[in-house]
């Protein structure tokens, strides 16, 4: 209910928003117009946060699909996303959110006071904003963004953007510290605990730091003094967008859900091969978390496919890839025949007539159903959690991750006790969401907390017996990855700074092109802006990412 109402309070703001959007003008020179109140700044900030879970599942997916979380469509790096592709997700940055944020600090500065909690939480969203928007394009326009008297704004260097970041954190977190006058009528994310919100500034000021460490000597000594005081993002604490379980007027559900949970069955995406191989049979013990993931809508895949047309799973009946078979890489289903129906990395043949067979999202993060083996088809819109799932955007677990990999490359503290930390808090945070399930299930089949601890230990073991910190670095980035479906941000970033994994599912076209180290520019603001050229290639790399051109990241 209480996500429900968000979307109820989201509807109302953003019809409230476009209706002052066209008469903004006309309003100002109106001396008979209402001042800005208290409800007009929080239907905005209302706006403001909502969005950002929007945005952040968006441009999650980009990472997600590089980093073979999700399965990517296209067999060609450089065109497996168009200009226009980004189109969407830069307007809402920029046109929605931060225009968001400068409308309502502008009313806030009409009114007597009072309001700093709103314009922190404005500026650790703004700085989350911006140093996302760089993680993906590179240089992007922000100093001269959104100044009405600048048509066409400069762009930044990434460098000078991010800390404009944490200059907007540090000013934040003064904020957040000072006497509360007046707070949020909604705080989705940390229900006016401001706390909490410095901790969470803190947090996104470590993330800038370890994305810096190759670039910037003195990042891992900033990034250990934050760590050391232990004031950043705890358990319990994740920065996560809550979706509903609400279908109509209107519909809160996770959009993965929504895509995959309907009449006919998921007829939008495929899982990552990748993924569930490694969840499946990464290590001797299984997963824990594989069934709160993925949902099997058939007990093994063979048996459902024409074994002399391949009609259902063309892969099934054509000959490996010669890239795959003499490197031994997983090629079209996980082995032992487990019902895991996904796709290769890369692959983009038709779209058979698979509905009804191929594996869907599960419980975790999208809302949908635990796997419990029962292997029934999905023909609705009423299944597991009905959509009540999450779109992660920073993890408590993703701090220890961090963490780490600090420690490998001269941070304070052990690696080992840090992936230990990190495995151990995002599996406790996603065994919680059977709880979220609206639909009985045979709950004796959520995996007993003793396989936790074996998998983990198994996963701790290899890491300790581990001779070089690049095979650790590539044991840290799949348990990394693993964590980070929702989002796949993180892991975008990790493997462009790292190259880990290396034993990654490579793109099943031997000749896919340079990996994309940033994407293309969206279409709309080249073609509106002058100041933005389009790339001639997506091999221009981020300002933190100094490893080769060429040959970098390994396996693709």
């Amino acid at each position: 209910m209480k996500n429900i109402k968000y979307f109820i309070i989201l509807a109302v703001s953003l019809l409230t928003l476009h209706s002052c959007e066209t008469v903004e003008l006309d309003k100002r020179e109106n001396p008979n117009a209402l001042s800005p109140t208290q409800a007009d700044i929080d239907l905005t900030m209302n706006a403001i946060l909502i969005r950002t879970g929007s945005f952040t599942n968006t441009i999650g997916t980009y990472g997600s699909e590089l980093t073979r979380i999700r399965n990517m469509f296209g067999v060609n790096y450089l065109n497996v996303y168009s200009p226009a592709t980004f189109n969407g997700v830069w307007n809402q940055a920029y046109a929605d959110i931060m225009n968001d944020i400068r409308g309502m600090n502008a009313q806030i500065d009409g009114l007597e006071g009072g309001f700093e909690k709103h314009k922190a939480v404005g500026e650790v969203v703004e700085a989350y904003l911006i140093v996302t928007l760089v993680d993906y394009f590179g240089k992007i326009p922000y100093t001269e963004a959104l100044d009405p008297s600048i048509l066409n704004p400069a762009v930044d260097e990434g460098s000078t953007v991010y800390q404009a970041a944490l200059d907007l954190l540090d000013d934040a977190i003064v904020k957040f510290e000072q006497p509360t006058t007046v707070s949020l009528a909604n705080d989705f994310y940390y229900d006016n605990d401001y706390g909490k919100w410095v901790r969470l500034a803190n947090t996104l000021k470590m993330k800038i730091y370890i994305q810096q460490r190759l670039v910037n000597p003195a990042a891992i000594g900033s990034f250990d003094d934050i760590a050391t005081t232990g004031n950043y993002i705890q358990e319990g604490e994740d920065f996560v967008f809550n979706w509903g379980s609400n279908i109509d007027n209107p519909n809160s559900r996770h959009p993965l859900y929504n895509a995959q949970y309907s009449p006919g069955g998921p007829a939008t995406w495929y899982m990552s091969n990748w993924l569930m191989d490694r969840m499946r049979n990464g290590q001797s013990v299984e997963d824990p978390r594989i069934r709160y993931y993925f949902y099997r809508q058939v007990d093994d895949v063979l048996s459902n496919v024409n074994p002399d047309t391949g009609e259902e799973k063309r892969c099934v009946i054509q000959t490996i890839p010669p890239h795959y078979d003499n490197n031994d890489i997983l090629y079209c289903y996980p082995d032992n025949n487990r019902g895991l129906w996904g796709r290769d990395h890369g692959s983009n043949e038709g779209i058979p007539p698979d509905g009804f067979l191929r594996t869907a999202f599960g419980i975790y993060p999208a809302g949908g159903r635990f796997d419990d083996s029962s292997f029934e088809i999905i023909d609705g819109n009423n299944y597991g959690a009905e959509g009540n799932g999450v779109t992660p955007i920073i993890l408590a677990s993703s701090v220890d991750f961090w963490r780490a990999e600090a420690a490998l490359y001269g941070g304070s503290g052990s690696a080992e006790a840090f992936l230990e930390s990190a495995m151990t808090k995002h599996i406790n945070y996603v065994r919680s969401f059977t709880s979220r399930s609206t639909q009985d299930f045979d709950e004796s089949t959520i995996p007993d907390q003793s396989q936790d601890a074996a998998y983990i230990a198994e996963v701790i073991a290899d890491f300790t017996s581990s001779t070089n910190d690049l095979r650790k670095l590539d044991i840290l980035g799949d348990q990394f990855f693993i964590s980070l479906i929702g989002n796949g941000t993180d892991a975008y970033n990790f493997y462009r700074r790292t190259g880990a994994p290396r034993d990654i599912q490579p793109n099943i076209e031997p000749n896919p092109g340079p990996f994309p180290r940033t994407l293309w520019y969206p279409a709309g603001e080249v073609t509106a802006n002058p100041n933005v050229s389009q790339k001639e290639d997506l091999t221009i790399r981020v300002f933190w990412d100094d490893n080769p051109i060429s040959g970098f990241p390994v396996n693709n």
